[in-house]
């Protein structure tokens, strides 16, 4: 079996219609194709995470049915041109209006938190391995004049955001991918784990963001956002429990 001919099968394959000889096939070309294995790990993420958002929330429709509705129920001479198409095509364009409003910006709400992560640990290198920025707090009262400023209305901030067995070093602000963010940076023994922290004026529910590992600097990155606070954890990976932070920090903040 040629990758054309499985590039056509792969609907079939991925919803797990194809049966007996036809499966076989592609899984044999599938083992010996890096090509077509890489797209049906494209495709099957893609489908994993249209499944998930339709999941997540159910998405109010009842304007658009209501329209075309009415539409149909009209006068043959008073409809719209596009009301005399199958039905097949009206249900193809409410899917695609579905699509639109919420697949669509969750998909790029999933884009920007990947690229925010990534600033916070080519931040987190720079800062902390090739020590590019001098400009970091670490005297008690100017730390103190700086929770102030940043975090008014935490007072009990920087003990709440320490991870377990950790101690604090030092904080500065920085600018991720424009937004500003204060760095805070803990040390457990010779491991140091970054922590960027921003207000939450979106007030969000407790929740435990994107999480991917920077495999140019061996980093893992951790996003949390709870009622008030948002930010990463970034810490060297297998070292730093970054989820573990992430997690408790989402919970506790």
């Amino acid at each position: 079996m040629n990758c054309d001919r499985v590039h056509d099968l792969l609907p079939l394959y991925l919803s797990g219609e194809l049966k007996d000889e036809e499966l076989a096939h592609v899984k044999l070309h599938l083992q010996g194709c890096a090509q077509c294995a890489t797209a049906v790990q494209a495709d099957s993420a893609l489908d994993n995470a249209l499944r998930t958002a339709m999941l997540e929330e159910t998405p109010d429709v009842s304007a658009v049915l209501g329209r075309i509705h009415e539409r149909m129920a009209a006068p043959w001479w008073k409809r719209p041109q596009f009301i005399s198409m199958p039905m097949a095509g009206v249900a193809a364009l409410v899917v695609l209006a579905v699509f639109a409003l919420i697949v669509l910006p969750r998909l790029s709400v999933h884009q920007a938190q990947r690229n925010m992560a990534l600033a916070a640990a080519g931040d987190h290198y720079q800062d902390l391995v090739l020590l590019r920025h001098p400009d970091w707090e670490y005297k008690p009262e100017d730390v103190a004049r700086f929770l102030q400023r940043q975090f008014p209305h935490r007072q009990d901030l920087l003990p709440s955001i320490t991870p377990e067995g950790a101690a604090f070093e030092k904080v500065r602000l920085c600018s991720l991918s424009g937004t500003s963010y204060a760095h805070f940076v803990f040390r457990t023994g010779t491991v140091e784990t970054s922590v960027f922290l921003l207000p939450n004026s979106g007030g969000s529910a407790p929740n435990q963001a994107v999480h991917l590992t920077n495999g140019e600097h061996g980093l893992d990155v951790a996003g949390f956002s709870s009622a008030g606070l948002a930010g990463m954890v970034v810490g060297q990976h297998g070292s730093v429990p970054t989820l573990a932070i992430a997690d408790r920090l989402s919970r506790t903040l």
